[in-house]
C-alpha cells in the first residue's frame, strides 16, 4: 500500500496521507498494516526494488513514548515552578508593591481560611489580613477593622478602643488602640478587654519626641 508521508526525525514517520499534500509528499510502501496510534514507530528504508518502504519498529516507538512522557513531565514541572514563583512574588510583596499588582490578587470570599499578611481585594480595594481567621459574610474587609487593613489608606495606628463583641473582632497581639487619651498595644491575641479591665493584656506606648 503506497501512501504519502511527512518525515520526522531519523527517518521516522510523523504524518501520513492518502493524497499528496504540502506536508505529506513522499510516497512510501507500508510493509505492515498501519497502526495510526503508533505512527511515530514506523521507520523507512530503501528496499530491493529501489522504492521507499516502511515497517514498524517497537524500540523506536517506545523511545518516542518515553521522550513524549518526559516532555509532558517537564512541562508539568515548569508549570508548577511558575505557579509557585508567581505565588511567592505575590505573597512576599511589600504594601507598595502589592498596590501596583492589585489586579493580580484574588477577591475576598466567605468561608476561606485567611492567614496573616495575605493580600486580597474587596470592591476593587486592596486589603491585607491582620490575623489568621476564617472569613464570614458579616466580617467584610471594609467593616472588620481588626481583621483587615486597607493598604492604600491605612487605618490610624492607634484607633479609639472599641469593645469587641467576640473572637471575630478581638484585638490581636501587637494591635494598637487609644484608650483614655493614651496609646496601648495588645500583648496577647484574642484580647477582648480594655486596658482598664485587663491591664496585663496591654502595654502602654510611650509618645515619641
Amino acid at each position: 500500500m503506497q501512501i504519502y508521508i511527512e518525515y520526522g526525525l531519523n527517518a521516522t514517520i510523523k504524518n501520513i496521507s492518502s493524497v499528496k499534500t504540502e506536508q505529506c509528499y513522499a510516497p512510501v510502501f507500508f510493509d505492515d498494516p498501519i497502526d495510526i496510534d503508533k505512527i511515530e514507530g514506523y521507520m523507512t528504508y530503501i528496499g530491493s526494488d529501489s522504492q521507499t518502504h516502511a515497517s514498524f519498529d517497537q524500540a523506536t516507538w517506545e523511545a518516542y513514548e518515553r521522550a513524549k512522557e518526559e516532555e509532558r513531565a517537564r512541562k508539568q514541572a515548569q508549570a508548577m515552578l511558575d505557579k509557585l514563583s508567581y505565588k511567592t512574588v505575590l505573597d512576599s510583596a511589600t504594601d507598595d508593591q502589592a498596590l501596583e499588582m492589585r489586579p493580580l490578587y484574588p477577591e475576598w470570599q466567605t468561608g476561606i481560611e485567611y492567614t496573616k499578611g495575605t493580600f486580597l481585594q474587596y470592591d476593587s480595594i486592596l486589603y491585607r489580613v491582620l490575623q489568621d481567621h476564617k472569613s464570614q459574610a458579616d466580617w467584610t474587609p471594609d467593616k472588620a477593622v481588626s481583621l483587615y487593613v486597607n493598604v492604600a489608606d491605612p487605618q490610624d495606628a492607634y484607633p479609639p478602643f472599641k469593645k469587641p463583641t467576640g473572637a471575630h473582632d478581638a484585638y490581636s497581639k501587637g494591635y494598637g488602640i487609644t484608650f483614655e487619651e493614651k496609646h496601648y498595644r495588645s500583648k496577647i491575641d484574642g484580647n477582648v478587654y480594655s486596658p482598664a479591665e485587663y491591664p496585663a493584656g496591654w502595654e502602654i506606648v510611650e509618645e515619641e519626641n
